[in-house]
C-alpha cells in the first residue's frame, strides 16, 4: 500500500508563490513517494490570502487543479475567471496563467500534472473550469457515487479521469483489482474510511492519499461513519500498449 499524508510530503514552491506538497511523483525519482507510472505528480497546494502566483507557462505539460477550499481568480489571455470550492481547473500546455487569492482564507488546491508525449497534442487551447456538482452522478462498485470533472475527451495524454467520489454512511464498495498499466490515486477530502488494498488495511484519514495500482486481489473503501465521505480521485492509463 502506498499511503502518505500531505503534511509528510516534500515541501516546495510552484508558480512562484504557491506552496506545494508533492505526495506522489513518478517512478525513478529519489523519493519514497515515487510510485506513479503515467503522470508526473499528485500534490496538495495552497496560496495565502492576498497573494498572487507568478505568471506561469507550462511547456510540454498539462495541469489539473482542484479547489478543496477557499476562492480566488484565474487570469489568462482569455480573461479573468472566478474559482471556488469544488472547481476543477485544466490548464493546457502553452497557456500563461496566474492565480490570485482575493479571499480572507487560504486557497487550498490539489494538483495533478502530466507530461505530453511527442505524439500528443493538447486537446484544449484555453483553460477549462468545471465544478464537480455540475456533472451527473454515476454509480460504480456498488456504492461509489461519482461526479466526473474531466476525462480523456478533454485532451489528456495519460490521465483518464478526474473527479469526486462520495460514499454514503455505513456502505462498502465492491473489492476490485487494477493491473500494472493503470494508476489510481484516492485523496480523502472530507471524512475518513477504512481502505483495504490487497491484504493491507488502514484508516484513511482526511488529507491522506493512497495510490492503489497495481493491487491484487483488489481494493475497496468502507465508510463506517455516520456521515458521507468525499474523495478527490484521479486515474491514468498507459495508452502506448
Amino acid at each position: 500500500m502506498n499511503k502518505r499524508h500531505w503534511q509528510e510530503s516534500a515541501l516546495s514552491l510552484t508558480h512562484g508563490n504557491i506552496v506545494q506538497r508533492t505526495i506522489f511523483r513518478k517512478e525513478g525519482e529519489k523519493d519514497s513517494g515515487a510510485v506513479l507510472r503515467y503522470i508526473d505528480s499528485f500534490s496538495r497546494c495552497s496560496l495565502e490570502p492576498g497573494v498572487n502566483s507568478l505568471a506561469h507557462i507550462n511547456e510540454g505539460i498539462q495541469e489539473v487543479f482542484f479547489v478543496l477550499s477557499g476562492s480566488g481568480k484565474l487570469s489568462t489571455s482569455a480573461g479573468e475567471q472566478t474559482i471556488k470550492e469544488g472547481d476543477g481547473i485544466l490548464i493546457p500546455a502553452g497557456i500563461e496563467h496566474t492565480f490570485t487569492n482575493d479571499g480572507a482564507t487560504i486557497l487550498e488546491l490539489m494538483l495533478v500534472v502530466e507530461t505530453l508525449s511527442n505524439e500528443s497534442a493538447a486537446g484544449q487551447n484555453k483553460p477549462l473550469i468545471r465544478n464537480y456538482r455540475e456533472s451527473a452522478l454515476s454509480i460504480a462498485h456498488w456504492c461509489y457515487l461519482g461526479h466526473k470533472i474531466f476525462d480523456q475527451e478533454d485532451g489528456f495524454d495519460q490521465i483518464s479521469y478526474v473527479g469526486v467520489v462520495i460514499i454514503d454512511p455505513l456502505r462498502n464498495g465492491d473489492n476490485h483489482s487494477h493491473g500494472p498499466d493503470y494508476d489510481e490515486v484516492w485523496y480523502m477530502w472530507r471524512g475518513q474510511a477504512i481502505h483495504l488494498v490487497g491484504q493491507e488495511v488502514c484508516i484513511q484519514t482526511e488529507g491522506t492519499a493512497i495510490s492503489v495500482s497495481p493491487c491484487h486481489p483488489g481494493h475497496t473503501l468502507i465508510n463506517v461513519s455516520a456521515e458521507p465521505i468525499y474523495l478527490f480521485f484521479s486515474s491514468s492509463v498507459n495508452r502506448n500498449v
